[in-house]
């Protein structure tokens, strides 16, 4: 008797692997690896469904989305030097709400070469723009299970950096060109050195290692060299 395969099955043959792609974040002044951060063409869907769903439960469910991302992940990585720790990995707002993400992203890891220490989760700003206690609680949760977290606030920075998160949030990914126009976010970046979370800046030039360094900003992701 033939197999009967589902769509989503004769899909997952078919598709090639998603093409990641590293990036460094390197220190300023001294150019040292600080980690990388992960690049891919992929991202879940965050979106309401009405009426009949629309699409299988597996692709629904962000907790096994990320999990699996951070699979694929791990094998595209194997090898490289330690230095190359944390990998900054883009992670669905969607994920954060799902109360399976850490179970699930753990069990995920344990297969893999990687440890959880060696993942920072990524999540926008929008996820803690409200002040979401349940959303803090969630990221709790990821931390007892060994994961680092990032917000990324290159477009956006109305995230309260409180107490409780300011002791959660390993690192803010931050875009150096708002750093010259904007003192809400120079407050931002002050409030979060000094609480010992890195912060990482794009679009940031070699040149400006030590005023970015002065403001708090220490680390960068392809930094620009002068023509």
């Amino acid at each position: 008797m033939r197999a009967i395969h589902s769509p989503l099955d004769r899909q997952s043959r078919l598709s090639p692997p998603p093409a990641f792609r590293f990036h460094s974040v390197v220190h300023l002044l001294s150019g040292d690896s600080l980690g990388q951060v992960c690049e891919t063409p992929l991202a879940f869907e965050e979106r309401v469904v009405f009426g009949p769903r629309t699409q299988p439960t597996e692709v629904a469910n962000p907790a096994k989305w990320l999990s699996e991302q951070l699979t694929r992940i791990a094998s595209a990585t194997h090898g490289q030097p330690a230095s190359q720790r944390p990998i900054l990995v883009p992670a669905p707002v969607a994920s954060l709400a799902h109360a399976n993400t850490a179970v699930a992203c753990d069990a995920a890891i344990r297969r893999t070469s990687l440890c959880q220490q060696e993942v920072c989760l990524e999540f926008s700003d929008s996820a803690f723009a409200g002040g979401v206690s349940d959303y803090v609680s969630r990221v709790g949760h990821l931390r007892r299970h060994g994961f680092r977290v990032a917000i990324d606030m290159r477009r956006s920075w109305q995230t309260p950096l409180n107490d409780a998160l300011r002791l959660l949030i390993d690192t803010i990914r931050v875009d150096a060109r708002a750093l010259e126009t904007n003192g809400d976010l120079l407050d931002l970046v002050e409030v979060a050195d000094a609480s010992g979370i890195l912060i990482v800046a794009e679009n940031a030039h070699w040149r400006d290692g030590e005023y970015l360094a002065n403001i708090g900003v220490h680390a960068a992701t392809r930094p620009r060299t002068d023509a």
